[in-house]
């Protein structure tokens, strides 16, 4: 739009310059007159697209009453239907609502199928809610039955048809004043994403499985053998011991075997791996082990590499 505006201006601009060097008469005068044009033309569709801008984020204001659980609810109506009672919930992820108001309001039909958990109707959306001065088309919502909504209905002897959430709040800028017991909403341009959808491969996980390899920073010289009895195995193995390593210079031997490692229990190949990856190269670490049934106390500086 203001490159649209800019290249009118110019052009007009330079309309007015070329009328100025055929007639010298005309002179400033019809540059000015070309400006007083360009002005008159500009400033009602400058001053129309900022009053859209603020009609866009003019804040509107919704009524609600606080229940005995602290819970906000709220009457609106949907689809032109109603007035139902809502509970509006800042921390829900998603909207949903009763089957009874969703086929009431045409949310969903009459007839649609119903699963046996909940009378759970899937995915649907509400094509207007209206509450106090908010309007709000196309919001995405889950229909079934909540056991928590009945239950608080039944400690306010009021049915309660749905709760709005994320789906409903993430539009907006929303400020709560509960002494005045009302909220202003104000729109921002953020983008909801589909929670619903989204949900079952973040439960899931990556489809790719990913591995995570333990390398210490130092060299020890070592190659270790499998722990025999998980948890209550005594130790780690070491099958070999390179000739020359700080394994060695340490006193280390194969066929001993490794309990702890700088004071870090080793039960299992990954542990002893885990915490050689603590010891930074050229640190000595104290490294218990089991040789010959008997306890010995070793200190190993591991070497620099990788």
């Amino acid at each position: 739009m203001r490159m649209m505006l800019a290249m009118f201006l110019a052009a007009l601009v330079a309309t007015g310059v070329g009328r100025s060097l055929r007639s010298a008469r005309a002179g400033s005068g019809a540059e000015k007159a070309q400006q007083a044009i360009a002005a008159k033309a500009v400033v009602p569709a400058v001053v129309k697209e900022k009053a859209h801008d603020d009609e866009k984020a003019k804040p509107v204001v919704v009524p609600f009453r606080m229940l005995p659980t602290n819970h906000m609810l709220v009457e609106a109506k949907i689809n032109g239907k109603g007035p139902y009672h809502l509970i509006f919930d800042l921390g829900a992820p998603i909207t949903l609502l009763g089957n009874k108001v969703s086929e009431e309001s045409g949310v969903v039909e009459a007839r649609a199928p119903r699963s046996f958990l909940f009378g759970m109707r899937g995915e649907a959306e509400i094509d207007k809610l209206e509450a106090g001065g908010l309007t709000v088309t196309r919001l995405p919502v889950i229909v079934f039955d909540h056991p928590i909504l009945g239950a608080l209905g039944e400690m306010i002897d009021q049915r309660i048809d749905g709760i709005m959430g994320f789906t409903l709040f993430a539009r907006y800028r929303t400020t709560i004043d509960y002494q005045a017991k009302r909220m202003t909403f104000v729109p921002v341009d953020y983008e909801v994403r589909d929670l619903m959808k989204e949900l079952p491969e973040r439960m899931l996980g990556p489809k790719v499985a990913r591995e995570r390899v333990l390398a210490p920073p130092g060299v020890w010289g070592i190659r270790l053998g499998k722990a025999e009895g998980g948890l209550d195995a005594p130790g780690v193995p070491v099958a070999t011991v390179d000739d020359g390593s700080p394994a060695q210079r340490g006193g280390l031997r194969a066929g001993d075997v490794l309990t702890t490692l700088d004071g870090r229990w080793t039960t299992s190949i990954n542990d002893v791996f885990a915490a050689a990856a603590e010891v930074e190269p050229g640190q000595p670490v104290e490294v218990v082990i089991l040789r010959d049934g008997k306890e010995v106390t070793l200190t190993i500086a591991p070497g620099e590499g990788a």
